[in-house]
């Protein structure tokens, strides 16, 4: 290699070198910040726009309120503490609570599942038309609460972004679905096991389909 060559690549890194920044490290703290005052948020608008169911309003709440609440609520703590956790490179890999978590959620729509072959639930325990908002409304806070998780990690490096996708959907779709909790007032495993499931399997499919390619790096 001749000297102007040499010389050439030194200058280039220095150029390189003199461009280089400090990066703050980000800390799951601030993820999960982000997460809990977009769930806040979201539980907030429901019982604005949709009210408060009645047991709950009046102190006394049935005890599958309080099940589903905190199944939902472990499960998207859990994930989005995991997604959280993966903005630094080589230390998400290690947190393997939420699928401790994942499991304890599927044991609803698994239930459902083997009671309806062994009894196949008449059409009005679904409530079709009550599960369509269900799923509507949760859809639309996991949205919201993806979007502001999506956005923090975008600050990060996370060095498995399909991995990451999976816990943002699977965080938002469980956060969502425990913010309309607050309203729906339907206790039946039937119910519970079609229309709480659907939201957090559907964001968990965006989760992966669309938030690798926005914090790839």
């Amino acid at each position: 290699m001749s000297n102007v060559t040499k010389n050439v690549a030194n200058s280039l890194i220095d150029d390189l070198v003199d461009d280089l920044a400090p990066v703050r490290t980000l800390k799951p703290s601030g993820g999960m910040a982000v997460t809990a005052i977009l769930t806040i948020a979201a539980c907030s608008s429901v019982a604005y726009f949709l009210g408060v169911r009645g047991d709950l309003a009046m102190g006394m709440a049935h005890e599958m309120f309080f099940l589903r609440s905190g199944v939902l609520l472990m499960l998207g703590v859990a994930t989005a503490f995991a997604a959280a956790n993966m903005a630094r490179p080589g230390v998400g890999n290690l947190n393997r609570g939420w699928i401790w978590a994942l499991v304890t959620a599927g044991l609803f729509p698994l239930t459902a599942a083997i009671m309806s072959a062994i009894n196949m639930p008449p059409v009005e325990a679904l409530r079709p038309s009550e599960g369509l908002r269900c799923l509507t409304v949760s859809t639309m806070s996991a949205l919201v609460i993806g979007g502001g998780l999506t956005t923090w990690l975008r600050q990060g490096a996370p060095t498995s972004p399909e991995r990451a996708g999976w816990l943002v959907g699977i965080a938002s779709g469980a956060l969502g679905a425990a913010a309309y909790n607050i309203f729906c007032p339907f206790n039946d495993i039937y119910y519970i096991g079609l229309w709480f499931t659907l939201p957090i399997l559907i964001s968990a499919i965006a989760g992966r389909i669309v938030v690798p390619h926005l914090i790839r790096w």
